[in-house]
């Protein structure tokens, strides 16, 4: 019932709590601990359980939501009157009495352990009492209860639920610290790592006169130091004003005034520094992974008073490669930054997209490996290394520009970064040479510009020609392929062919991209603005994303018009589902389910559309398409008054080039993401034998297992949990970082301003809308309502249908090219994009101000 700090006995978590266990494990580590000893769980079981408590508080906690604060609160008060009016049964207290004994210190600190806490990927911190400064037998056992009553705090009760830990006394459990007091000059919390960016090679100190309890509650303004894990340099320093601190009275401990000489004074000497310093790296070793501590210091001797994993960090991307042997290097956020999106991926869209990426590296370089270390996970998120690319300085201009087209902020936040370790990035030379198998393929791509420039109606023929011709190709390999090593082998080798021809399918939209630029640019010079060319991008032909918007509204309107709903089996939904069923909601992970396996987000959206009137969304878009006719005529029209029939014949032709072309940038993805179907096919045959052979539930566990995995073909029901529940956690994570470091720094994005209540971000489609906002966090199950304000993390072509009812966007990540700035300026709706936790910032009713041209949006009432 009672464990000594000094036990050689291996500590146990369900006996002695997240904090007992930590201390006796540093003890055991010879670190400079304060002794003590630990109330083990089985005190407090035998408290409740014998006073027949259990039954009251279940009663109480019964039907209690996590949110509502009153009612928490209200409940933890009567918890805490039943722990009060009980006396602890006199065997307990006689051994907590003769342990404190033989501690032989008068004061003593009482700290709350928990066996819920400090778990991976938890943190109770806080959460839970602790009394300091506690003299005298009464008084111990009172805060030792006391501390059992704190499991049944109100934000404590909160977090569990939150966390679906179970509150039932059975499994819920507290055990308390009793430990020696440091009677502190200075004390404070220290990371082993920096919480603040992310930062591996970095240590984090708070640190403030008196007792702890003035930096952990947060009532004082601590000084901050910032220092390599290297060396103990100190980086970064900042000494506040320190006007309260915690000492010890009597009984307990007190706030008071720090004497005005102190205030301003650094609390850490340079030999304090370096013991905490040395301190932090002996932990992290210890335990193998970053940890949180506090400390204090005594007449100049540091101790250590309680130790917990770091559990808020954002994961490195694996494989990791350590800054001290490859130097510092910086990986790109595929998921925010190229796709425009912020789910995690399953293992299968994991491996997908490590086929994809060595598909694309393989036109560098034949023997490219298929595991390259330029591909990198974290958090379910991918990630790739772009370190080799801007090694060189002369490439940033080039490699920010192409960034700020898909995520201005993006663009930022590398220059930022670049700027910041020039010296560290530039240490090591760029090895990037292009290959002979580059030029081969580039030269193929400038074939398809030229061709698409020659014959602009032909470009979409001749791309699905691309396609059709590798799907026959793969129909018959996939019928060659009868094993399960033989299927996978067939999904690695067919893919790359793919990849090389949604590659090659880009020369044909480039033409359609320069032209609008060039005209953008032509339009300025001439007229002061390029207002007009935003409507000849309206309804563009050939785009198949706004044409399966388009269709989805033809279905509604046919099917109101016959009075019937739309069902898996109607011919108007089979016909859908033929051309566009492979998509899905987050499509570019492979892992997830089709549209034609599970449509009822398409029938939904139809539904939603028959509600409304289909008949005034589709002629909306039939004036699409006959304004951006107009605009065309205009502008030509313009230009042969100022500048003469032959520059206009030149305008018209480019017009045509974008109207013609343009469009088809979305035909790529369309393309990849069939080729995403079929591997799921493959895959799903795969999990089916693995089923019939016991080895995996069900049959779409095949998609929570990696290839090597499959190959292997052990243990497979466990890993497929296993990567379930890594899944399910990943995508609570919901603000991902742009760019990681290898050092761990996190780089979501530099400051946005904010002035007048309201926010900017980047302009992706012009025009200005005033209205209602909407938060969406999925579009599945979702209703917007005609001219309501779409308000969401980041969108793919499965939102497209949500866009024909919005009257504007408002998105945390994306930019110009971002699927959501295009579909919005098809579609002729303001959209601004890059305000970072927007979806928090922003709530469902309020009415806000959007302006398409500037990023302005401003809210106009709460």
């Amino acid at each position: 019932m009672i464990t000594k700090f000094s036990t050689s006995k291996a500590p146990k978590l369900r006996c002695l709590g997240g904090k007992g266990l930590n201390l006796i494990r540093m003890m055991q580590a010879g670190l400079p601990v304060p002794d003590g000893f630990v109330v083990e769980t089985e005190a407090y079981r035998e408290f409740v359980l014998g006073n027949s408590l259990d039954k009251q508080i279940e009663t109480i906690v019964r039907n209690v939501s996590p949110d509502n604060m009153k009612a928490l609160e209200k409940a933890s008060q009567k918890i805490k009157k039943l722990f009060e009016k009980t006396a602890i049964p006199k065997n307990i207290s006689q051994k907590i009495l003769a342990a404190a004994k033989k501690l032989g210190s008068k004061a003593v600190a009482v700290r709350s352990s928990a066996t819920a806490e400090d778990l991976p990927g938890m943190s109770f911190a806080g959460q839970h009492d602790t009394f300091l400064n506690v003299i005298g037998e009464t008084e111990l056992l009172k805060r030792v209860k006391d501390c059992w009553a704190s499991l049944w705090n109100a934000r404590a009760i909160s977090y569990r639920l939150k966390q679906k830990i179970s509150q039932k006394n059975q499994k819920l459990s507290l055990a308390v610290v009793v430990q020696q007091l440091v009677n502190s000059d200075k004390a404070g919390v220290m990371f082993t790592v920096n919480p603040v960016n992310g930062r591996r090679d970095q240590i984090f100190i708070n640190s403030s006169w008196g007792l702890g309890e003035a930096v952990v509650s947060g009532i004082v303004t601590p000084d901050q130091f910032v220092l390599t894990k290297e060396s103990g340099k100190v980086v970064e320093k900042t000494i506040a004003k320190k006007t309260v601190q915690v000492v010890r009275r009597k009984q307990g401990s007190i706030q008071k005034k720090v004497p005005r000489r102190q205030q301003q004074k650094i609390s850490l000497s340079q030999s304090e520094l370096k013991q905490l310093h040395d301190l932090a790296l002996e932990v992290e070793a210890y335990y193998a992974e970053p940890m949180d501590t506090e400390w204090a210091v005594e007449n100049g001797q540091a101790y250590l008073v309680q130790a917990r994993p770091v559990t808020s960090l954002f994961p490195l991307p694996q494989p990791h490669e350590d800054p001290a042997d490859e130097g510092l290097k910086i990986y790109l956020s595929m998921n925010r930054i190229a796709q425009g999106i912020s789910d995690p991926f399953t293992p299968v869209g994991e491996e997908l997209w490590r086929i994809a990426m060595w598909s694309t590296l393989k036109l560098f370089d034949n023997k490219a490996d298929k595991y390259t270390k330029f591909f990198k996970v974290a958090a379910g998120r991918v990630y790739i290394d772009m370190t080799a690319l801007i090694r060189n300085p002369k490439r940033w201009k080039m490699a920010s520009g192409r960034l700020a087209l898909k995520d201005p902020i993006a663009s930022k936040t590398l220059v930022d970064f670049l700027k910041r370790n020039k010296k560290a990035i530039t240490s090591r030379k760029s090895k990037l040479k292009i290959p002979p198998r580059l030029i081969g393929f580039y030269l193929k791509v400038l074939g398809a510009a030229i061709s698409a420039i020659i014959s602009p109606q032909k470009a979409e023929q001749k791309m699905e020609a691309l396609t059709n011709e590798r799907l026959a190709e793969i129909a018959i390999a996939t019928k060659r392929a009868r094993s399960i090593k033989a299927k996978l082998l067939t999904i690695e080798n067919i893919m790359p062919g793919l990849i090389a021809v949604a590659l090659l399918q880009c020369g044909y939209f480039v033409p359609g991209m320069s032209a609008e630029k060039i005209m953008s640019i032509k339009l300025k010079k001439w007229f002061g603005n390029d207002k007009l060319l935003a409507s000849v991008i309206h309804a563009l032909p050939n785009n198949p994303t706004t044409q399966m918007g388009k269709r989805l509204v033809e279905i509604a309107c046919e099917l109101k018009k016959q009075g019937k709903k739309p069902t898996p089996d109607h011919p108007l939904i089979q016909d859908f589902l033929q051309k566009f069923g492979h998509r899905a909601n987050t499509e570019i992970d492979g892992g997830l389910p089709r549209w034609s396996e599970e449509p009822e987000y398409i029938l939904n959206v139809i539904n939603s559309y028959i509600e409304q009137d289909p008949g005034e969304m589709l002629e909306k878009l039939k004036q699409n398409e006959i304004k951006a006719q107009k605009a065309v005529l205009e502008i030509v029209r313009n230009v042969r008054k100022k500048k003469g029939p032959v520059r206009a014949w030149l305008v018209r032709k480019s017009l045509g080039l974008v109207r013609q072309l343009l469009g088809l940038r979305e035909q790529p993805k369309f393309d990849i993401i069939r080729s995403f179907a079929w591997a799921r096919g493959v895959l799903r045959e795969i999990g089916a034998e693995l089923k019939k052979q016991r080895k995996l539930k069900e049959v779409n566990d095949i998609y929570f297992l990696r290839f090597v995995d499959i190959r292997q073909g052990k243990n497979l029901k466990n890993i497929v949990e296993r990567n379930k529940a890594e899944y399910v956690k990943n995508q609570e994570i919901k603000t991902i970082p742009r760019f990681i470091a290898n050092t761990g720094e996190c780089l979501y994005g530099v400051s946005q301003s904010q002035s007048g209540g309201g926010l900017t971000g980047v302009p992706i489609s012009p025009g200005e809308y005033t209205g209602t906002v909407k938060v969406i966090e999925d579009p599945r199950g979702a209703n917007l309502k005609k001219g309501e304000i779409l308000v969401t993390h980041s969108t793919d072509p499965s939102w497209t249908p949500l866009f024909l009812n919005a009257g504007a966007l408002i998105m945390e990540t994306g930019g110009p090219i971002s699927h959501g700035g295009i579909v919005a300026r098809e579609y002729g709706i303001p959209a601004v994009a890059g305000i970072e936790r927007v979806t928090e910032k922003l709530k469902t009713g309020d009415r806000v101000r959007v302006n398409g041209d500037n990023g302005a949006v401003v809210l106009v009432k709460k």
